[in-house]
This record gives C-alpha cells, structure tokens and sequence, in this order.
C-alpha cells in the first residue's frame, strides 16, 4: 500500500532516497554475520524468518542450525512425524509456529515442491501472513514487499516522531504505509533486513545509540528516543499455579495436553487435583512468563487416591529427555528432587 502524501511529516520523501543510501551502505558494512545471510535458499530463508518471530537471534541461531540438519527441505519437513518436529522446537515456544511451519511444507510439497514467487500467492499459504510474506518475498525473491515488525515500527515511529499507539490497527496501518514508501523497491532484500539490523543493534528499546545511526541527522526522536513507540500498556496478571509429582518407584507420571488446550502436544506434570490426589510436601517452585500472565508455579509431592484412573504414564528422566516438554515443566525436572521413597507408589 503506497501513502499518497507524506507531507503532514517532517521528514519529507525528498530526504528519503539519501536516507535509504545512507542505510544501505551503513548495513553493507555493520550487519552481523547470521547463518541466513549466507543462503538464498527459500526453504532456509522461511524457517528463519518463522524462529526469529518474538524470539531473540542468539536464541535461535542454535536451533536454526539443528533444523536444517533435522529436517534439511520441505520434503523432509512435511514427512516427518509430528513429535519429532516438536521436540526439534522444544524451547523456542510459540509452538504454533512449529505446526505452521510444517503445514506449510506439506502445502508446499502438494503444490509442486517450491514457494510461489508473488506475494498473493505467499498469503495464501498457510502460516504466511504479512510479515512473513514480505519477509520471504523480498529477501528470496527480492520482491518491493515492505516489512512491518517491531524493529521497523521502533525505527519509523522514532524517524518521524509519530506519537500514534501502535496497539491500535489504524496506526499499523498508517505505518506500514509509511515502510512502503521508504522502501528502496530495487533492492528490497537488503533496505527491510537494513532496517530490521537497525532496530536490533542501534535503534534499541532502551538507551539506543542515536550518535552513531546512520539516520540520525533526519531522525525527528532522536533527542526524546525512547518515548516512542507508543503503546498500551498491558497490565500483568499474577497466577499461582500448583503441579503434582506422581511416583512409581524410578519413573514419574506425566501427561500429553489434550488439542485444544495450551501446549498441546506437549508433555508436562498434571495439575495438583484434591478430588483425585492426596497433597504431599513441597519440592519445588518456579516462575515464569507468559503472554500477560506472571505465574508461580509450585510442585508438590503427591499420590493418587484409592481408584484413581489416569491417562498419562510414568516416565523416567531419560524417557522425558527425550520428549517436547512445556518450558517449565522442562525446568521442573531439573528443580525436583530425584527420588522420594515415602511417597513412591500410587495407585493409578
């Protein structure tokens, strides 16, 4: 979507040329050395794209490298079976993007073995929105496809002053326009990883370091940076979340989540549950984040009433090693103690 007129901003398109110039040359010589720079292989290029979304790069480079090996094409992607493409993800989280991701290889595989090259046809695959389409596009096709993530929208809205919440669709809107018209649509590929290189080295959530921006002189926030972007804040909920260690000698009692519900797939303790447990002593606690939620998570010794049924099975630390545990339950295994005798058995 082009903007017809970016003249309600001080930045006027007449600087933009040199100010795109300015960033090309400025990432010719400053950007990191990542694994997915040195490919042009589309297959490649996706899968990076899909582990970096909300995910920092020295979190992914690992995992990055241990998937290609895994899973090296679409082909071998789309045969695998899904545990096993899990536990390649295991720690990343957002496992949605890990069965996107793999849909995606089946799609490719039924269409023909290879990713169309426009943008409609990019959307209409699954897994693929926008970002992902602009993204996968320019840099391996070099399609004129604007990205929009948070590093661009930290750049912009920093460029131009604007005081817009980005929480708000019309002010996503708004600025994936003004990406469109700062982009530099013949060479595509280097301008979005440019600006994205940008958002991640120098023009930083906190303390970003204007004097050396390749940008500064045509930054309108460069003095009052961190005001923008914009954004509601969402307020944090605190939870407090209570997990039973069933054991049965060596082995401890684990279950899959059920489709439909979070983490599902995975493996994880089962809820502390009176109607169907007796409470033990306290083993371990832990904490962590997810979306707006703030939960402590404790464990509990237990053991299963009289007549108890259950679902799950018991597993020893090795067989949970080899399972896609949910990160914190991951972290539980390695807080609880090995072995409690007095509370060995139970009888589901």
């Amino acid at each position: 979507m082009k903007m017809k007129s970016l003249e309600s901003t001080a930045v006027r398109p007449a600087n933009w040329p040199r100010m795109r110039a300015f960033l090309a040359t400025w990432y010719t010589v400053a950007k990191r050395d990542l694994p997915w720079r040195r490919t042009n292989d589309p297959y490649a290029i996706t899968v990076s794209e899909l582990m970096l979304q909300q995910t920092q790069v020295v979190t992914v480079i690992p995992y990055y490298e241990r998937w290609l090996k895994t899973f090296p094409t679409w082909s071998a992607l789309a045969k695998a079976p899904e545990e096993k493409v899990i536990k390649a993800w295991e720690g990343l989280g957002y496992y949605r993007r890990a069965r996107n991701l793999q849909a995606l290889a089946k799609a490719v595989m039924e269409s023909g073995g290879t990713l169309p090259q426009n943008e409609e046809g990019l959307r209409a695959l699954p897994g693929i929105g926008p970002y992902t389409a602009a993204a996968v596009g320019s840099i391996a096709f070099g399609l004129p496809l604007a990205v929009l993530d948070g590093n661009v929208m930290r750049v912009l809205t920093r460029l131009l002053a604007l005081s817009d919440d980005i929480s708000r669709p019309q002010t996503r809107e708004k600025l994936q326009g003004f990406a469109t018209a700062f982009l530099d649509e013949g060479n595509a590929s280097t301008h979005n990883q440019a600006v994205m290189e940008l958002g991640a080295t120098i023009c930083l959530p906190r303390k970003p370091m204007c004097l050396i921006c390749p940008l500064k002189d045509d930054c309108l926030g460069r003095d009052h940076a961190e005001d923008f972007p914009v954004k509601t804040r969402v307020e944090t909920v605190r939870r407090e979340e209570t997990v039973a260690i069933l054991r049965k000698e060596e082995k401890i009692y684990c279950e899959q989540v059920e489709p439909g519900k979070p983490w599902h797939g995975l493996w994880r303790f089962p809820d502390f549950d009176p109607v169907r447990m007796e409470k033990g002593e306290p083993l371990a606690q832990l904490k962590y984040g997810i979306t707006k939620y703030s939960v402590t998570m404790q464990a509990i010794a237990a053991r299963w009433k009289s007549g108890t049924s259950a679902s799950g099975c018991y597993l020893t630390q090795k067989e949970m090693q080899a399972l896609a545990f949910a990160a914190p339950h991951r972290k539980l295994i390695l807080k609880i103690p090995s072995r409690h005798p007095e509370r060995s058995e139970g009888s589901a």
